[in-house]
């Protein structure tokens, strides 16, 4: 899908490509600006809300809103206020229309080639030190892996129902 006002890419980079955080950030979003209109704001919430929006929208990679945003706040000034609200809209609808799985396929395209081994290497160390985000993130590049077998695809259902509750020993015991 070819979007024009917001870049996945630049996003997930910023996020560290955490999909889960992404997509959290973009519902967030959506729930936050859909029913705003700058063009109905005093000047002290316009500017509170301009600055609150020039921080998110770089979050979603709505580089065009970011940069007004920016401008807007920098300069104190409501000069560009009906593009800003414009291209707010304009960002509404390409996040309507952003699925999940282009959120997902972005990824593939973007995550480092790990193989399988080194994935599970790499949730067997998270899982030995504790750490959560360590055992997610190869977990979530693994889920997204082609060429699974079933023994793998049942093992990544295992470890997956493990992190959810984060039971670390299990999942060490699962991989050793």
């Amino acid at each position: 899908m070819n979007l024009k006002y917001i870049n996945k890419e630049l996003a997930l980079r910023y996020l560290d490509y955490d999909i889960k955080l992404y997509k959290n950030i973009l519902e967030g979003f959506k729930e936050q600006y859909n029913s705003l209109d700058f063009l109905k704001l005093e000047d002290s919430s316009f500017f509170k809300e301009v600055h609150q929006l020039k921080s998110i929208s770089k979050n979603i990679g709505a580089n065009e809103l970011f940069k007004l945003a920016d401008d807007m706040n920098k300069n104190k000034n409501r000069n560009d206020e009906v593009l800003l609200q414009e291209t707010l809209e304009e960002v509404l609808k390409e996040i309507d229309r952003l699925s999940l799985a282009d959120i997902n396929n972005t990824t593939n395209t973007t995550c480092d080639n790990s193989s399988k081994e080194e994935l599970f290497e790499q949730i067997l160390n998270g899982a030995i030190k504790n750490r959560p985000k360590k055992v997610e993130e190869p977990l979530e590049k693994l889920k997204q892996k082609q060429n699974l077998t079933e023994e793998e695809k049942n093992l990544i259902s295992k470890l997956d129902k493990e992190i959810k509750v984060y039971n670390f020993r299990n999942i060490v015991n699962i991989l050793s």
